[in-house]
């Protein structure tokens, strides 16, 4: 458990940051609208959705040590008036620059909160890194499942509420941050460069295989409401999609951070690879919306075993004083992957379809467990 100290700091740093991925489930879940709306080209989602990973990106390179410095709560609240900002700029844009620069400002405000949430819960329950990383991801999961049906029903009112609410929640959560204080954490008298966190025995094999599932987040940011749309579906089905897309996994991630917590983690997530492979390719399969939605139900509860246990691993090997910036080496790597998803996956199903598409995907996932399996000397024994 938490110490008492810290229960309402979590639960304001867990509903702050859950409003951002709010803002986020938003802006993906309008994006055939939106595309509809204005005449954009197919090819301007992927731009739109990769160039929001491409910011996130920048925010963990460049600010990733800084949360492991001090500078935890300055970062969450600038973050959240960035975030603020991009949403607001969402209800007037028009031009294609416009929603790019939007999704751009958004994309760098998540990732300086998140690397510096991540450093803060880690603060707060050393001893159980798989726990503490798995409740983050559950509240930024739920905040994000919220998103799509509040942006159905508020975009039949007014195309710019969907972004108004979230901002005005964000705003009116700022001040309150003065509250949520890191616990006690180790400061590592000398600090690694990247290259050599990665080098740590057991820290590359996590890194990989958490990060690997972000290739079809990339996709699914990019082309979720697009390929709904084109099987039929309307705004407030695309919202129950959404739900379909992450529900389960709210449910079963707090499973899988104790696991990674008793067993090796490193394990847990190639079963999970394993397993979440012939679900992205059944993605491609789909010949109406509830076979779509039965497909996405089944891949949100098994991607938890992949990328939780890899981020514990991490946590558990990596310098105290350097937590924020292994988990950054994480979402680095995966943003990469997730920008390049969300940027070839459109242009893939305009001119193949989602057979070709989908199928590809799962090539590119199995390439990352069959990595980690034949370097299995480099973590076996480690946890």
């Amino acid at each position: 458990m938490y110490p008492t100290s810290y229960r309402l700091p979590r639960t304001i740093l867990y509903v702050f940051i859950g409003t951002q991925a709010m803002g986020i489930g938003v802006i993906i879940s309008l994006l055939a609208d939106i595309q509809d709306r204005f005449g954009f080209p197919t090819w301007s989602l992927g731009t739109i959705a990769g160039v929001s990973f491409a910011f996130t990106l920048v925010a963990h390179l460049w600010l990733a040590s800084f949360a492991d410095r001090g500078w935890e709560r300055r970062m969450i609240a600038v973050g959240g008036v960035l975030a603020v900002l991009a949403l607001l700029w969402m209800v007037t844009a028009s031009a294609l620059w416009q929603w790019v620069g939007a999704r751009a400002l958004l994309g760098f405000a998540e990732g300086t909160c998140v690397v510096a949430a991540r450093r803060v819960v880690l603060s707060w329950d050393p001893d159980r890194q798989g726990r503490a990383l798995s409740s983050l991801t559950m509240a930024l999961t739920i905040g994000f499942l919220v998103g799509p049906p509040i942006a159905g029903f508020l975009n039949e009112i007014h195309t710019g509420l969907p972004f108004l609410l979230p901002a005005l929640v964000e705003a009116l959560l700022v001040p309150f941050l003065l509250v949520v204080r890191p616990g006690e954490y180790g400061r590592s008298p000398v600090r690694l460069k990247r290259r050599g966190l990665a080098a740590i025995p057991g820290l590359a094999p996590g890194l990989f295989l958490a990060a690997s599932p972000w290739v079809m987040i990339g996709m699914l940011d990019s082309l979720w409401a697009r390929y709904m749309t084109d099987l039929g579906a309307g705004p407030a089905t695309i919202g129950v999609g959404f739900l379909a897309l992450a529900l389960p996994s709210v449910f079963v991630t707090p499973l899988s951070g104790r696991l990674a917590d008793r067993i090796n983690p490193i394990r847990l997530a190639l079963a999970g690879a394993v397993v979440e492979l012939p679900l992205v390719v059944a993605f491609g399969f789909a010949t109406g919306v509830p076979f779509l939605l039965v497909v996405a139900a089944l891949h949100s509860a098994a991607w938890p075993f992949v990328t939780p246990p890899g981020q514990a691993a991490v946590a558990k090997v990596a310098p105290p004083g350097q937590a924020a910036e292994a988990q950054g080496l994480i979402e680095s790597y995966g943003l990469v992957l997730a920008s390049a998803g969300a940027l070839v996956a459109p242009p893939i199903y305009a001119a193949g379809g989602p057979v070709v598409l989908f199928f590809a995907a799962a090539a590119v996932l199995a390439v990352t467990p069959l990595v980690v399996l034949a370097k299995g000397e480099s973590w076996r024994g480690v946890f």
